[in-house]
């Protein structure tokens, strides 16, 4: 069985997307066709720099769970570090209760320090806030009274938390991991569920991290047989291949282009900018749609080519849980609703009952 759920990590284009509630409506859209067609989930990106994704997940989160009834609504990824964990357990909780338990809670860094300066806060402690922030958390959800907590960034005394979320012990958490192996260790360590970036390529690295994902679930006392290995692509499915080149792989090679510009002025914060922050050329750019194909790191194609491709990520990673990056690049709306519905149609029934 393989799960498969949407995450907008989207650019916005005001030439081609028009004003934001357009924007924002079209992906609601979107999103209620994918509850129709059976998709899993639908993850909402969180960034604050220049259109890119949404300031605030919980927002657009809680609006999807107005008009659906049934889809996982999902984060990738809340930027712990760049928010207090006390206010993110509030909106986070508050979505799982509206949404009637709804809650896939994906978490990790972030990658870009500019996002560091606006909140003021300094990069080189990332993964010490993530990893307290993230303790205080769970702590704020499953505790039965008040809580105190003295960590090194947040300090809380008698504190009642409200409200309590609806799934219990608390909602499942993602954590996300690309190239730094200690990021997959930990995940493992504290029975999370783990989210990785397959659209990266060094595909070897991350499936020797994903190893030790499991290894790190078992010395710990978890089944590693009850965690989802989740992993991200972008996705179009075609009709042939020129179409699906032309109608999605085109609007990848623009989302990766944009991604690449990103906070250029300093070293991103992300671990699978290890690739190329040495001065190495970034693994996207100069490449073109039959490069980034070979490497495997689009799922991009024809039906029969995206299954091939599936299966070979359930094989090749262990992965039980795709997360599709659409509507990237300023792909037009009815392009990402045909590719929707082409691969619900033709590459889902595929994997109903294997893997």
């Amino acid at each position: 069985m393989m799960k498969f759920g949407l995450l907008y990590n989207t650019d916005y284009y005001q030439n081609l997307h028009g004003s934001a509630s357009r924007y924002y409506g079209q992906i609601l859209e979107q999103t209620q066709l994918a509850e129709e067609l059976g998709y899993h989930a639908v993850w909402f990106g969180e960034h604050h720099y220049s259109g890119y994704s949404f300031g605030s997940p919980p927002v657009i989160a809680t609006a999807a769970a107005a008009r659906t009834k049934r889809i996982k609504l999902g984060t990738g990824v809340s930027l712990i570090p760049l928010n207090h964990p006390v206010r993110l357990a509030e909106e986070y909780a508050m979505l799982d209760v509206l949404s009637e338990g709804r809650l896939e809670y994906g978490i990790g860094r972030g990658f870009l320090n500019y996002s560091y300066e606006v909140f003021g806060i300094d990069p080189e402690q990332s993964h010490e806030r993530y990893r307290e922030g993230t303790d205080l958390i769970v702590k704020a959800w499953t505790a039965d009274g008040p809580i105190s907590f003295n960590g090194k960034f947040w300090k809380l005394q008698d504190y009642t938390f409200f409200p309590k979320p609806l799934q219990q012990p608390h909602p499942p958490i993602y954590a996300s991991g690309a190239i730094t192996p200690e990021s997959f260790v930990w995940a493992g360590r504290k029975g999370f569920h783990l989210s990785s970036g397959f659209f990266v390529p060094a595909a070897d690295r991350i499936r020797a991290n994903i190893g030790l994902y499991r290894d790190a679930l078992r010395e710990s006392g978890f089944d590693p047989s009850t965690r989802e290995i989740s992993g991200v692509y972008q996705m179009y499915c075609g009709e042939s291949r020129e179409e699906a080149r032309d109608h999605g792989g085109v609007y990848a090679l623009q989302y990766f282009k944009f991604f690449d510009s990103l906070d250029r002025r300093k070293m991103h914060t992300s671990a699978a900018y290890e690739l190329y922050q040495r001065g190495v050329a970034s693994p996207f750019i100069g490449k073109t749609f039959d490069d980034l194909d070979a490497l495997r790191v689009l799922l991009i194609g024809t039906p029969d080519k995206l299954i091939e491709h599936i299966r070979w990520a359930q094989e090749f990673y262990g992965a039980t849980y795709l997360i599709l990056e659409v509507a990237q690049g300023g792909e037009p709306h009815e392009y990402v609703m045909r590719s929707l519905e082409r691969f619900a149609k033709y590459v889902m029934p595929a994997f109903n009952g294997n893997g």
